[in-house]
Parts: structure tokens; sequence; C-alpha cells
């Protein structure tokens, strides 16, 4: 093998025993692991182009270091493949890996045996299997995204000042303490809320409590809408 050429595997985790023990698993299939501690994306990035594995198993949260998806594309410009290994069974938070270019997506709860399988394969350019996935994966995500965009247009549709009222209804405060805070009369607070429920098509708080519940990716000023309403209807 040209001494140039990347080789192994660089296990990033901030569990140390779970990496370890997946180290010892793939040492005794014959693949060369090294376990990276990670303590910044800067090191992490550093500590991967000193090693130059050809496959880096990587953690999708990193304790304090945070998410790690930002670091997929720039190790696979490394010339690693990229496996994020995850305990998150959210469907759509694996397509975002696979988009952001990881080779596969694997869940901690797999058995180790059929973690180093999948390893090994990628690590030999078996991605058959894997690119089948990936296809599947983002076409979820496409259907996810457009679906997202659809259900929250509504809420793009309230101003500024609507927004402002609305999260001072999320945090329990009567339209006459609104008023007050922003320096504008009942009557015009009033209006917003009339404004508000409106454009969000809400009625009653039965269907503001099944807004809320179908609610899931949303910002801020989009939360909660149901006790929004609530305070609207007393």
């Amino acid at each position: 093998m040209n001494e140039h050429e990347p080789a192994g595997l660089v296990i990033v985790d901030d569990h140390e025993l779970l990496a370890q023990s997946l180290a010892l698993a793939f040492s005794r299939d014959g693949i060369e692991a090294t376990v990276l501690a990670p303590t910044s994306d800067a090191q992490i990035m550093e500590s991967i182009e000193s090693v130059r594995p050809a496959v880096v198993l990587l953690d999708l949260m990193l304790g304090e270091v945070g998410a790690s998806l930002p670091l997929i594309d720039p190790i696979r410009r490394l010339g690693a493949e990229v496996v994020i290994m995850t305990g998150e069974a959210n469907p759509i938070a694996w397509a975002e890996c696979f988009e952001a270019g990881a080779a596969d997506v694997v869940s901690k709860s797999e058995a180790f045996g059929t973690l180093v399988e999948r390893i090994s394969a990628i690590a030999v350019g078996q991605r058959t299997h894997t690119e089948v996935r990936r296809a599947e994966y983002l076409q979820m995500l496409r259907e996810h995204r457009e679906t997202e965009t659809v259900r929250l247009e509504p809420f793009e549709r309230l101003t500024a000042r609507e927004r402002e009222v609305l999260a001072y209804l999320l945090e329990g405060v009567a339209a006459e303490e609104i008023a007050e805070r922003t320096f504008v009369a009942l009557a015009t607070v009033r209006s917003h809320i009339r404004a508000i429920l409106t454009k969000l098509a809400v009625n009653s708080q039965l269907a503001a409590v099944a807004a809320d519940r179908k609610s899931t990716r949303l910002n801020s000023s989009h939360l909660g809408i149901s006790y929004a309403v609530f305070c609207l209807k007393k």
C-alpha cells in the first residue's frame, strides 16, 4: 500500500468505553482502529488529517463539541469515508446525514458484528447497499421539506408585530399587559390577535392543540400555538 493512501479507521466518540469496545471489535477483524476523544472541531480535523484513515466512524452528537454534521464534508475532503453513528431514531436526522455526505448511518443499538461488517464493506468500496439507502433517505427528506413548507406557510404570513404579540401570548401575558409593554392601544393588540387567528386558520382550542402537536420543527415564534390560542380565547 502506498504510504500516502488512506488506511484504517478512526472512531470519534465522546463515550470512551463504547469507542474502545468498538476498536477492539474491529481489531479482531483485522481493521486497525484509532480512537479519538473529541475536544473541538479543529482538534478533530487536525487528528484525522494526521492519521489519514480510510473511514471515520463519527458520533452524531459529540458532547460539549456539539453536533458533528458540519464535519462530514471537511472529513470527506481529506479522503475518508464518513459513517455516522448515532442513538437518534428520527429518520429525518439520518437523512440529513446522508445529505451532508455520509457514506452510511448506523445505530448505536446495532450489534458489533453488524457494525463491523458494514464498515468493512465501505472500507473496500462496496457501496451498493448504502447507495440504495442513501437514495431512500434523500427522497424522504425532500418529501418532508415539501410538507413542512406547506404546513409552515401560515406562520410565515405573520407580520413582525403579530409574531411579537404571539410571543407574549406564549408567555401567558394578557392582552391588556401586552398593550402596556408594547405602548399600543388595547384595541390594536386585539386586532393583532384576530389577525393571528385568521392567518393560522385557527378557530377553536381543539384545532389549536392539533396544530401544535403537528409542529415539530418550528422556531420560537411558532411554538406553543395551542397555549397562545387558549390565552386568546379566555
